[in-house]
């Protein structure tokens, strides 16, 4: 076979000279291909038809030339369009394709001017912000998974505080209204108390009366001794009235002692539950600042309710001292009288002992009526700090109430603020899900989903 050699023409040369990478512009490159696909296209038609002329001659010839011209041309032509335009149309196609997929670790990377390369660098450079508009907005949905959680833990805790508070409060609540109900029953105690000392005190009156109808009596003799003999039995029973009633002051005042023990008691109870009260609106921070301005109130109230239980103790005290005093006093009058009654039985010269007997006996039935005036007095002092003990229950159960409804309210709001975040949290993992399609290139080139 032959070998038929292409001279290569000036125009072909110039053109070889000229670097496709200078190429700007498509229509130039289309130009350019058209142009060489002509210049190559020339020898190697003349070649085919040079090979076919001897079979084919005449008319025919002239047609077989053009149609083989047409066809080199065309031909060369159309790889000229491929490689310059079609392949690199397709590279574009399928990362567009790749990226539509979700997978954003795609690149061009062309290095064509063109219009097509810098279309190839513009999808690289939207695929690069889109890849960093993803990873921030992945940080971002992590770090609002994190707050919510961590705000959904701090309302819990405010939840579980601000309940312990209201159940704290519910305690000192229950204390206040058992001490007003003992403060009321302390009241009505010392009213019973007062009236038994009116009892006394006219008792006495009526003793100091008698007595003094007996001393005028015995001074007249013999004569008058059996009606003296009965108004000193008339003493005596007046006398173990009064005693009786003494008893019963005693016995009411022991009453009274041990409400004011419950009372105390009572108060202490208030004191601590409102420490555990102050102690639980500190864990709670500035959702229980309030609370511990309260709680402090009620402890300064249960302090008072206190303080006026010992006063009421120690006043106690000193009623059943000068009530034991009267009572003894009231058994030497009754020893008294009875052996004046005797002496006046004996002899008529008795009378003068039983005048002056009866003479101590008025002296200490003024000193008893005297000691009754100040057990009378105190007790009135007693009864009015009973009732401010009532009312000092009342304002701790008024302020309790409105600690309880505002703890009730915080507990609400804390309620709807663990809604909203458990509401954030599944909205930031539904943009988590989808954000998961996605999958961008790492710093080193790699790969990688956003989520794994």
């Amino acid at each position: 076979m032959n070998t038929i050699k292409v001279k290569k023409s000036p125009e072909l040369t110039d053109l070889s000279v000229v670097s496709l990478g200078r190429l700007q512009r498509i229509d130039v490159k289309m130009i350019a291909s058209i142009v060489i696909s002509l210049l190559i296209s020339t020898p190697i038609s003349a070649y085919i038809n040079g090979l076919i002329k001897d079979y084919i001659d005449g008319s025919y010839g002239v047609y077989v030339n053009t149609f083989i011209s047409l066809l080199v041309t065309t031909t060369i032509i159309s790889l000229f369009v491929r490689f310059l335009i079609i392949n690199p149309l397709n590279k574009v196609e399928g990362a567009i394709k790749q990226a539509s997929l979700g997978d954003l670790s795609v690149s061009v990377n062309s290095g064509s001017k063109d219009e097509i390369g810098r279309l190839s660098h513009s999808f690289d450079v939207m695929v690069a912000n889109l890849s960093d508009l993803l990873d921030k907005s992945n940080q971002t949905v992590m770090k609002v998974s994190d707050y919510s959680t961590h705000l959904n833990s701090i309302a819990e805790e405010n939840t579980r505080a601000i309940d312990a508070i209201s159940t704290s409060i519910q305690d000192v609540a229950a204390g206040s209204e058992g001490q007003a109900k003992s403060s009321a029953q302390l009241v009505t105690a010392s009213k019973e108390i007062a009236e038994g000392m009116e009892q006394s005190a006219a008792a006495i009156q009526s003793v100091a009366k008698t007595s003094i109808s007996a001393s005028d009596k015995a001074a007249e003799g013999n004569e008058t001794a059996e009606k003296t003999i009965k108004q000193m039995q008339d003493i005596r029973k007046s006398v173990g009235e009064t005693s009786e009633l003494l008893q019963a002051l005693d016995s009411k005042s022991d009453q009274i002692g041990e409400i004011v023990k419950l009372i105390t008691s009572i108060a202490d109870q208030t004191n601590l539950l409102a420490l555990n009260a102050t102690i639980e609106a500190a864990r709670a921070g500035e959702h229980g600042r309030g609370f511990a301005v309260v709680a402090e109130e009620v402890r300064k109230l249960a302090e008072q309710s206190g303080n006026a239980g010992v006063t009421i103790r120690s006043i106690i005290h000193e009623i059943q001292s000068e009530t034991n005093k009267a009572v003894e006093s009231m058994n030497n009058g009754r020893t008294i009288i009875e052996n004046g009654i005797q002496m006046v039985d004996r002899s008529g010269e008795s009378f003068k002992e039983i005048t002056g007997d009866i003479e101590n006996v008025s002296r200490q039935t003024h000193e008893v009526s005297a000691i009754i005036e100040q057990v009378n007095a105190s007790t009135t002092s007693m009864l009015k700090m009973i009732e401010h003990i009532a009312v000092i229950a009342d304002q701790t159960s008024g302020s309790i109430q409105t600690v309880s409804a505002s703890a009730e309210e915080q507990s609400a709001s804390m309620q709807e603020i663990a809604s909203n975040v458990t509401m954030l949290n599944d909205m930031s993992q539904d943009l988590r899900t989808d954000l998961s399609r996605f999958k961008v290139k790492e710093k080193v080139g790699n790969s990688k989903p956003l989520f794994e």
